[in-house]
């Protein structure tokens, strides 16, 4: 009988990492790791790592024996302040760097999750050709973790995906989560209306990574995300009235200083370019409606 290929994610309990683990556990043997606070998933191996320490790192990637390594540590929100860059850099760059080295022997498919904050924002509609020029601690971490990855291994495939909508893992938070919370609660809230995405949901993400290891793919960057481009305020919007809450609880708020066109129009466009990963992968393209269709059916329980 064969053995199931192992499958070992970096940045297990967080709430992608949790969506991950239930939708390839399965059909795979998956070790997911955790740093402070532990997830439970039925069937899957939890593995307590912190990225910054080199040895323990080897030795959890020398006993998971993975043939696939998939890299969401950290957070994908904006950092506030500059030591919450630096923290940025170390989880996404460093540790990045680090598990890519340890693992190197094996030679697993190294998978790393990235995110349109690599781009400047200046135009969207980015295609995975176009040059890289981060213009916050985010993005900049981020695309340091690419480029070593892409130096270190012929076995890489780097997956940049717009903001998620998602629920989160009970203990880790999605945005989505937040909004919910406190329009639940009662309370304004107030999101970034200067600033465009496309805005994916989790569902064509994970699809996403299944067809990269199914088909083998190796030295390949994918963009994903949806159809419909908006600022986070109008997808606020848009959740509280699809969960019946009332969106005038969703206020407007400027977050950059940056203009690239006209003062009444957002400022910066984060968006993706994914139709090279629609074709080649045949992954199916979501309009924000279904996107947030999806979430009603979706919650990641602690299974």
């Amino acid at each position: 009988m064969n053995r199931a290929k192992g499958i070992l994610i970096v940045g297990g309990s967080g709430a992608l990492g949790t969506h991950l683990a239930l939708a390839l556990r399965d059909h795979y043997k998956v070790y997911s790791t955790y740093h402070k606070n532990r997830i439970p998933v039925r069937g899957v191996t939890q593995i307590p790592l912190n990225v910054e320490n080199r040895d323990w790192a080897k030795r959890v990637a020398y006993m998971a024996q993975p043939e696939v390594v998939i890299y969401v540590a950290g957070s994908n929100t904006l950092p506030p302040g500059e030591v919450h860059a630096r923290n940025a850099e170390h989880v996404h760059a460093s540790g990045a760097a680090t598990i890519s080295m340890v693992s190197d022997i094996l030679q697993p498919v190294f998978i790393y999750l990235s995110n349109s904050y690599v781009f400047d924002g200046s135009r969207g509609n980015y295609h995975e050709t176009d040059t890289t020029v981060p213009s916050n601690a985010l993005g900049k971490a981020k695309l340091s973790g690419e480029n070593f990855i892409r130096s270190r291994t012929l076995n890489y495939v780097i997956i940049r995906s717009a903001p998620l909508l998602m629920r989160g893992n009970g203990y880790n938070l999605s945005q989505l989560d937040q909004i919910r919370m406190t329009l639940d609660a009662g309370k304004k809230i107030e999101l970034s209306n200067d600033e465009l995405h496309n805005f994916a949901s989790v569902h064509g993400l994970l699809d996403l990574v299944r067809r990269v290891i199914e088909t083998g793919v190796r030295k390949k960057v994918f963009h994903y995300g949806g159809l419909t481009k908006v600022t986070p305020y109008d997808m606020a919007r848009s959740f509280a009235e699809k969960l019946g809450y009332d969106p005038r609880l969703v206020f407007s708020k400027k977050t950059t200083g940056r203009h690239f066109g006209p003062l009444d129009v957002p400022s910066e466009d984060y968006s993706l370019n994914f139709s090279q990963t629609v074709e080649g992968l045949k992954i199916k393209p979501l309009f924000l409606e279904e996107g947030l269709d999806l979430i009603n059916q979706d919650l990641v329980t602690r299974t």
